[in-house]
């Protein structure tokens, strides 16, 4: 049981071609760095740090308790999420908290998912193909594995 909760965290498709690696590294880094840097843009705004009012207010629209808890959670996995995923560090866990926001933001925010709402589709996407297949192997949680104790045969 232990071994497969941390191949779901940090493992990924074994045996990737190195093209397949390279396209998850760039896929994994350009999302985590747009999520980190338009999360970072919103928090750091004209009326302070923390999330706008408004941002706030759309997030109680949205019928959420407490909703300036839910809009620092909302941004903090995707400006924290966004650092893992570039690092590749529990890339499957911030990838999943950005699958969930995204997917609101896509699906219950906006009225037309490919009208204003596209950038978060297109974030749901991303994310959502990193959920599935993984960091790759340049990553973080990559080396982890590299770093793990070597399995004992059991004994006979």
């Amino acid at each position: 049981m232990k071994r497969a909760l941390y191949q779901l965290v940090f493992g990924g498709i074994a045996g990737n071609a190195l093209s397949v690696d390279l396209g998850l590294l760039v896929l994994r880094v350009s999302t985590g760095l747009l999520l980190a840097l338009l999360s970072h843009s919103v928090l750091r705004g004209a009326h302070g740090w923390g999330p706008p009012p408004e941002f706030v207010e759309t997030v109680a629209a949205l019928g959420f308790p407490t909703p300036r808890v839910w809009a620092w959670a909302a941004l903090g996995s995707e400006f924290a999420g966004g650092l893992l995923l570039v690092a590749g560090l529990f890339t499957r866990l911030a990838a999943l908290l950005n699958l969930v926001t995204t997917g609101v933001a896509a699906f219950a925010h906006h009225e037309r998912p490919t009208g204003d709402g596209l950038s978060a589709l297109a974030f749901f996407v991303m994310t959502g193909v990193v959920v599935l297949a993984g960091p790759g192997r340049f990553s973080l949680d990559a080396l982890s594995r590299w770093l793990q104790p070597a399995r004992r045969p059991p004994p006979a």
